[in-house]
């Protein structure tokens, strides 16, 4: 198959690689409010190289062969949805105005801004809300503690992250990439196929992840507190404070705020996109370092903590520089970890086995996960087919009660 071909079969991931690292520059992605990206390929361009199929997520990651990964990384035994590790923390940002400014205790500002100023690297790629459509996320280089700022907190909102990967491969320097889960599975294939991704990026940065959604998921949230999506400027999915929440202002300067993660109800879950319900890492187990929000009873009226697990010794160098400056780091048991993430877990998992048994049952080509358990157990059958109902459902709701504009004449 094509990675053209891998889209109109709903197995793109929207993560950006191939056209990233596309040589002729003959793969583009155009957004869209309801889908997020559109992949095309201009066969006139494509000299037929291979590469993006080589580094293509579309049909899965292997998890025991890949790269060696799970043989290569962490020092103890741990359960499946874990992943590998090395050390394990929950943690936050030293400094009191970063904590707060952040989605779960600024942790991953504090490690960027951090290995900014130390000089570890010399950039990260990370994502803002595009300033000129507010309905978006873009990537962007971040070169100071400032522009990372910029950039901090969630965006429950798809972004092409690894539409950058050529400029990492083209300029050179030392990288961070702050990725999901299938950012991270694009990127690992990339470096197995390019020296240059393998010596730029100094570490990755992984963020937990429980599906993310389309733009139209945003412009359904902004109709339904009275608000005209066309005229939104600004767009913010999280913080300050924990565990924050949305804000929404329009060009008129009218203000809705929404609290976290009451907003992110089966509405807004119905225009998450189908591919995301096919992935089984939350924990962004690919990354060196990977954070998330750390929901403990014990942590409820704090500033925000997360979640910290070195995976790899390079990051478990990183953060090992950046303590007491920069980061606040308490240690935690692998079963604190798992228990601070119940909810993901049957959220991701569950929902993962269902409608990939769902998927196959209709005969579709579906992604596959060695190292990683697909086989549904009844129960999760009946969560899958529960989630595919309420989905359909509730965007029938949404699509009905919340048409799109239409486009003017």
């Amino acid at each position: 198959m094509t990675v053209e071909e891998l889209f109109v079969a709903g197995l793109c991931t929207q993560c950006g690689t191939c056209a990233g690292i596309c040589p002729a520059a003959a793969i583009s992605l155009s957004w869209e409010c309801r889908i997020g990206y559109r992949l095309r390929v201009d066969q006139q361009a494509c000299i037929d190289c291979g590469s993006c199929l080589a580094v293509c997520p579309a049909e899965g990651f292997d998890y025991t062969e890949g790269a060696g990964w799970r043989a290569r990384n962490g020092d103890a035994p741990a359960p499946d949805f874990l992943g590998p590790w090395r050390r394990l923390w929950f943690g936050w940002a030293a400094d009191e105005q970063v904590r707060y400014s952040g989605a779960s205790g600024g942790v991953a500002t504090a490690i960027l801004q951090g290995s900014l100023a130390s000089g570890d690297i010399d950039a990260a790629v990370v994502c803002r809300v595009d300033p000129a459509n507010s309905l978006a996320v873009e990537p962007v280089l971040a070169r100071t503690p400032d522009e990372v700022a910029v950039c901090r907190g969630s965006k429950y909102n798809v972004a092409a992250v690894n539409l950058l990967l050529r400029r990492l491969l083209d300029e050179p320097g030392h990288y961070a990439v702050v990725g999901l889960p299938c950012h991270l599975q694009g990127l690992r294939k990339a470096q197995d196929r390019y020296v240059a991704l393998r010596d730029r990026v100094a570490f990755t940065l992984g963020i937990f992840c429980g599906w993310t959604a389309t733009p139209r998921a945003t412009e359904v949230t902004a109709r339904r507190v009275g608000l005209d999506a066309d005229e939104l400027t600004s767009v913010r999915y999280r913080g300050p404070g924990w565990p924050g929440g949305m804000r929404l202002e329009t060009r008129a300067g009218v203000v809705r705020e929404l609290p976290y993660p009451a907003y992110f109800d089966r509405l807004m879950y119905a225009y998450t996109p189908p591919r995301c319900r096919l992935c089984p890492d939350a924990l962004a187990e690919l990354a060196d370092i990977s954070v998330g929000d750390a929901w403990l009873e014990r942590f409820k009226g704090s500033a925000g903590v997360s979640d910290v697990i070195a995976r790899t010794p390079e990051g478990e160098d990183v953060l090992g520089r950046l303590v007491p400056r920069h980061l606040t780091l308490t240690e935690a048991t692998p079963e604190e970890i798992l228990r601070s993430q119940v909810d993901t877990y049957a959220m991701k998992r569950p929902v993962f086995r269902g409608r990939l048994w769902l998927r196959g049952l209709s005969g579709r080509r579906t992604p596959t996960y060695p190292g990683i358990s697909a086989r549904p157990s009844l129960s999760d059958r009946l969560r899958g087919v529960g989630d595919l109902v309420n989905e359909v459902a509730y965007r029938a709701v949404g699509d009905l009660r919340f048409r799109r504009p239409a486009p003017p004449a």
